[in-house]
């Protein structure tokens, strides 16, 4: 099992607890590797920022949860995805807001579609009062942010080899009505897909 976007290993380890034999957990955030490593030692669990190429059509599982809407390269990432699965093997996916929620913009919806209404450029200038990192886009702030949108992930999925098994796109306030009214990309709050190789 890999879990794509690991953060702080809590999958990771709870997984590798409900029988995996081997728990890979992958960012790309050394620190968080590192602290991982301290952290949570236990049999069958590794942590890494980068996954081994002997790995390739050998994992049985794969997951992502709530990282998608932050890869840098979700198309890179979907790939390796799909190359390190066995035949058969799945990939599960959690991640939400999307980037037209109305706080899709994570830490920059400082109000609703704040993200969507304001630039980039002001939106990274009124952050840099309060974090002094040097980032100047949204995917350079620690976390990253990639604007994510449902067209975007729908497009990742039909080109990925992958075999959608489900796909949902639960709405906001898990109200419908919310979603029909504002449509299926600003009206979604989370998706979740389960794909096969």
């Amino acid at each position: 099992m890999v879990d794509f976007g690991c953060g702080h290993g809590g999958d990771v380890v709870q997984l590798s607890q409900l029988g995996a034999g081997l728990a890979i957990g992958l960012d790309v955030r050394p620190e968080l590797i590192a602290d991982n490593q301290a952290r949570l030692e236990a049999p069958g669990v590794q942590f890494t920022t980068h996954l081994s190429v002997e790995l390739a059509a050998k994992v049985d599982l794969v997951i992502s949860v709530d990282a998608f809407e932050h890869f840098d390269d979700p198309a890179f990432i979907m790939k390796e995805m799909q190359r390190c699965l066995r035949p058969g093997g799945e990939v599960w996916i959690s991640f939400g807001p999307p980037w037209c929620h109305p706080r899709g913009g994570h830490l920059f919806s400082v109000f609703p579609w704040a993200h969507l209404i304001l630039s980039e450029k002001a939106l990274i200038r009124w952050r840099a009062q309060y974090f002094h990192d040097g980032a100047t886009r949204f995917n350079e702030v620690a976390g990253g942010l990639n604007k994510m949108t449902l067209a975007e992930f729908d497009a990742l999925i039909a080109t990925s080899g992958l075999k959608v098994l489900e796909l949902h796109r639960r709405p906001i306030w898990g109200r419908p009505l919310v979603q029909k009214i504002l449509g299926r990309e600003f009206g979604t709050a989370m998706v979740m897909a389960r794909l096969q190789k």
